[in-house]
């Protein structure tokens, strides 16, 4: 299990900055016509690194990662893809970007509570 989870940790950010454009123009279109586990995959690699990385200009003790780590400890990969198609379902117009930017929005609806624990200047919240 651990020898997984580094595999997963250490292909997260090459597969996020492998390509940036790649990454850009995979749509929530595209992501509907993947196959369930890999929908599954895809959405928990996400939550993984958000819980795991702290935030851009996040300092210590990081508090928005911690957050994300309260949120999602008990969270499982069905869990997941179905808070991202519920958030679609409720934000269709959003739903037309990268699907990173769909999903990251997605987990911070599904982590609200534990997000408005963090101090205001502390979180950034993306748009």
């Amino acid at each position: 299990m651990a020898a997984a989870n580094k595999v997963l940790l250490l292909t997260i950010p090459l597969l996020l900055l492998a390509d940036p454009s790649a990454s850009t123009e995979f749509t929530y279109k595209e992501y509907a016509k993947e196959p369930e586990a890999w929908k599954r995959g895809y959405v928990f690699a996400i939550a993984r690194y958000m819980s795991i990385v702290a935030q851009p200009d996040e300092e210590p003790p990081y508090p928005l990662r911690e957050a994300f780590q309260r949120c999602l400890v008990s969270t499982t990969d069905n869990i997941l893809s179905r808070q991202v198609e519920s958030y679609v379902a409720a934000h269709r117009a959003t739903s037309q970007g990268p699907m990173v930017t769909v999903v990251v929005r997605a987990l911070f609806d599904l982590c609200r509570l534990e997000i408005e624990k963090v101090p205001a200047a502390n979180r950034k919240i993306p748009r």
